[in-house]
């Protein structure tokens, strides 16, 4: 049971690293339209992406997660590993507040709460 909570610890530590680093580097490549997105900006945008670091790192750190779920779902039972991975929720939200520096309302931490004692309880035998 120890190997099934360290993997789902990096699961979610990879998971919400790599939606913080995303969010990041889309901030920093700026809104895409794609109404009047022409040949040459979509070449351009796709090259601002492929190079942004922040942008590499969260697709890494989304790699190491979609492994560790394909690993969980080999060594737990689906009704565990699918509920348990909603954690990344709770720690998506105190990634977005002190890193990203967004405002979440009362009502985002409540429900964040709420996650965790749902995970609790699906973890209790």
């Amino acid at each position: 049971m120890i190997k099934i909570w360290l993997a789902l610890i990096v699961l979610v530590v990879a998971d919400c690293a790599g939606t913080l680093f995303l969010a990041r580097g889309m901030k920093q490549l700026g809104a895409v339209s794609t109404a009047t997105l022409k040949p040459q900006a979509l070449v351009h945008f796709f090259w601002s992406a492929v190079s942004n670091s922040s942008l590499r790192l969260g697709i890494f750190c989304m790699t190491i997660m979609f492994f560790m779920f394909i690993s969980l779902l080999s060594w737990a039972d689906v009704s565990f590993v699918v509920p348990a991975t909603a954690l990344t929720e709770p720690v998506n939200m105190l990634g977005t507040r002190f890193v990203l520096k967004e405002h979440v309302t009362p009502v985002r931490w409540f429900s964040s709460v709420l996650i965790c004692m749902g995970i609790y309880l699906i973890s209790y035998k």
